[in-house]
């Protein structure tokens, strides 16, 4: 008898944070390189995923896992993104307190 083996997949994970800078994104597929300022991360992080538009300057609110790209290093491969409104006025804030 076989027994179906089941699928290993990363746990999940949340992130939100600054859109500091598009790196990439294809108007057609939506498939984007973001380079996003996360509370608890000291240096800006590298998220992909699919949005059907994108801008610096905004909110992304992103859901998936951490990849080491052979390339490109640690980036957050995210299955689900939106960008939405900062949360409250702190959460802006605390952006203006990270180091540089």
């Amino acid at each position: 008898m076989n027994a179906a083996i089941p699928e290993r997949r990363p746990a999940t994970e949340e992130i939100s944070g600054l859109i500091e800078r598009v790196t990439f994104h294809n108007d057609e597929s939506g498939f984007c390189v973001l380079r996003v300022k996360v509370r608890g991360q000291r240096d800006e992080t590298t998220v992909v995923g699919s949005l059907p538009s994108v801008t610096a300057g905004e909110w992304l609110s992103a859901e998936g896992w951490w990849v080491r790209d052979r390339e490109h290093g640690l980036q957050f491969k995210a299955t689900t993104m939106k960008t939405v409104p900062p949360p409250t006025a702190e959460a802006i804030l605390w952006l203006d307190r990270l180091p540089m």
